[in-house]
């Protein structure tokens, strides 16, 4: 299952994004990976952006939706 939720606004004709999540899980309902920007890794270089991992967590700026989808299509082969 792929969750994709993003808060966005148009602000002279450009997307800015304000927040986002992109959960992605497998079929026994165990976390594969989650991309999102809530601030709760003040650490990470990338912060907030980060990465869920099951056992990590991980830098990485906000991904393209289509990166996402493709990253899932990835591990579900």
């Amino acid at each position: 299952m792929l969750e994709i939720g993003e808060a966005v606004i148009i602000r002279n004709d450009t997307l800015n994004h304000l927040d986002y999540r992109y959960h992605y899980q497998g079929a026994e309902n165990q976390l594969i990976f989650r991309y999102d920007s809530t601030p709760h890794f003040p650490k990470l270089p990338s912060f907030p952006h980060h990465k869920h991992l099951p056992d990590d967590v991980v830098e990485s700026e906000r991904p393209e939706i289509i990166r996402v989808i493709e990253e899932a299509m990835a591990d579900d082969v």
